[in-house]
């Protein structure tokens, strides 16, 4: 979250010091929207990404997320498909739909946990959450680049491995998260399986008080004094979020899911505070959405009550990683750049490839 609108106040030294006492109390118990309040996707600004690594120092790391997936993504005959077989169900499972203080929507997952499989992952691994990131126009809005190309949408299904307590454990334990991402490709039709997830939207459109309107339980304040008696009043809404109707994660995922090809490299989360610890998987297969229903997300405010779009962090430096793939080379040109050919499946461990050690021992079974 970021600042919202400051509004200006002429006060006593006496109510001063009143005043102070309630900004502690009030952030006192509204921890998580106070750091949230420290970073933004505001370019230029303090808070801005550029700044981001002054508070969160792993944001300067050389692991950093997001990249952009270079086209000679080297073929790992090695990487096993997933097991999706978790996400067409949902008994015993609860979804919230949140709008996250102006950063992101993301759908919640409790009850019944939903285990993500194979991959080549080095453990089973929990889904969390997802969310999204999308532009203001269809030109940019997902987070990764494909060989340089921007989509308009980005969603990330984010995992923690199972065996440890929750996600803020598993941040900052290596390989602790599985982020998979799929982007979304501009289709002239409705696509009508995200039907059940945007006809909530009404109900999380902001998560800011009406212009003129006030709540003291329900904001956290801080001021900033000029002089001896002028401060500035910032309001900062809480999350605004709804319990939404039970849907399978399979509904809106691609309809070859279970024989997905995708990107794998090691990074970071794409936000503060941008901890080194993730697996990610992009898809190779796109989801489709209309103008209509992008403009949907579109719709959704941030805490300034302004529209919630942008909210993608800029492409970091790929530096010495190696970027691999489980999507077989098509053209005699783009063999040059992979292991050497084999007719092995990918479920066949019995293939040597000439890809960097590292890459094996992180992503390989």
């Amino acid at each position: 979250m970021s600042a919202g609108r400051p509004v200006k106040m002429a006060v006593s030294p006496r109510s001063t010091y009143s005043l102070t006492v309630a900004i502690f109390i009030s952030v006192g118990i509204s921890t998580v929207e106070a750091d949230a309040t420290t970073w933004n996707y505001d370019k230029g600004t303090y808070g801005g990404p550029d700044n981001w690594f002054i508070k969160y120092t792993d944001c300067g790391g050389k692991m950093q997320s997001p990249i952009n997936i270079p086209a000679g993504a080297l073929y790992n005959p090695n990487l096993r498909y997933f097991n999706f077989s978790d996400y067409a169900s949902t008994v015993g499972v609860n979804l919230t739909l949140t709008n996250k203080g102006g950063h992101t929507v993301e759908v919640e997952y409790s009850g019944t946990p939903i285990i993500l499989r194979g991959g080549s992952l080095p453990d089973e691994y929990k889904l969390v959450q997802y969310h999204f990131h999308w532009g203001a126009q269809d030109s940019r809005g997902s987070e990764h680049l494909l060989d340089g190309k921007h989509f308009p949408m980005e969603l990330h299904l984010v995992h923690h491995q199972a065996h440890l307590a929750d996600v803020k454990v598993a941040m900052s334990h290596p390989f602790g998260l599985a982020v998979l991402g799929f982007f979304f490709q501009v289709s002239p039709y409705n696509n009508t399986k995200l039907d059940t997830l945007l006809e909530h939207f009404d109900l999380i459109r902001t998560v800011a008080p009406q212009q003129g309107e006030f709540s003291f339980f329900r904001s956290v304040l801080f001021g900033i004094f000029i002089g001896d008696s002028m401060f500035y009043l910032f309001c900062f809404a809480p999350d605004n979020e709804t319990e939404i109707a039970l849907f399978p994660l399979m509904d809106i995922l691609p309809d070859n899911i279970d024989k997905l090809d995708y990107y794998r490299y090691f990074g970071s989360l794409t936000t503060p505070p941008c901890y080194e610890t993730v697996i990610w998987s992009i898809a190779t297969e796109h989801i489709p959405i209309s103008e209509y229903q992008l403009n949907i997300f579109r719709s959704l405010y941030n805490e300034r009550h302004l529209p919630l779009v942008n909210d993608y962090r800029p492409i970091q430096a790929l530096n010495d990683r190696t970027v691999i793939t489980t999507k077989r080379p098509t053209t005699t040109a783009a063999t040059t750049t992979t292991p050497k050919a084999t007719t092995n499946s990918l479920k066949d461990e019995s293939d040597t490839t000439q890809i960097d050690d590292n890459v094996i021992h992180r992503f390989s079974e």
